[in-house]
């Protein structure tokens, strides 16, 4: 049986907070598919998929859904506890990485939604670390608001079927 979780963390918190991959604890093997691990690792491989997606990405096109499934398998590892903290965002893409999970008898055990309750304490973290790129509270407030009802959404469909977590977005360590 190879278990999927998936963590919900604004992407911001890459930013002034450390990458997720230092919250996440757990008594088994992690094999965390973050953003960064894309970005660093999976997009510059040999890839048949990276080189798929760095095409649709270099060409300003959006990544077709016929390649999602294949890019969310190709980073799976058997045998661990495989944590999805991105490559899964909208309703959509949740609909169909659930598709391609059961498809492929993955289990889909756990959605963790680290909330942003206090989103004032965020953007003056955000302000003070980067004045110059986040200078403007009410676009970075903005941007923050979309995000959470866009993990909202996915998240009030989930609910009925997947055991699902909602914590605050700052916890120091999170138990997966």
């Amino acid at each position: 049986m190879t278990e999927i979780k998936i963590v919900f963390r604004f992407n911001i918190s890459e930013v002034v907070f450390p990458p997720i991959e230092e919250f996440l604890y757990s008594n088994k093997e992690l094999n965390i598919i973050s953003e960064n691990r894309i970005k660093n690792e999976f997009l510059k491989s040999e890839n048949a998929i990276a080189s798929q997606i760095n095409n649709c990405i270099n060409n300003g096109e959006l990544i077709p859904t016929e390649i999602w499934c294949p890019f969310w398998t190709c980073m799976i590892s058997e045998g661990q506890m495989n944590i999805f903290t991105a490559a899964v965002g909208n309703l959509e893409q949740f609909k169909e990485f659930e598709k391609c999970m059961t498809a492929n008898e993955f289990i889909l055990s756990e959605i963790i939604y680290l909330k942003l309750n206090d989103i004032s304490r965020i953007t003056q973290m955000a302000k003070e670390k980067y004045y110059k790129i986040y200078d403007d509270e009410e676009i970075l407030r903005n941007h923050i608001e979309k995000y959470n009802e866009m993990r909202e959404e996915v998240i009030r469909y989930a609910l009925p079927k997947y055991k699902v977590v909602i914590k605050d977005f700052f916890l120091e360590k999170i138990k997966v």
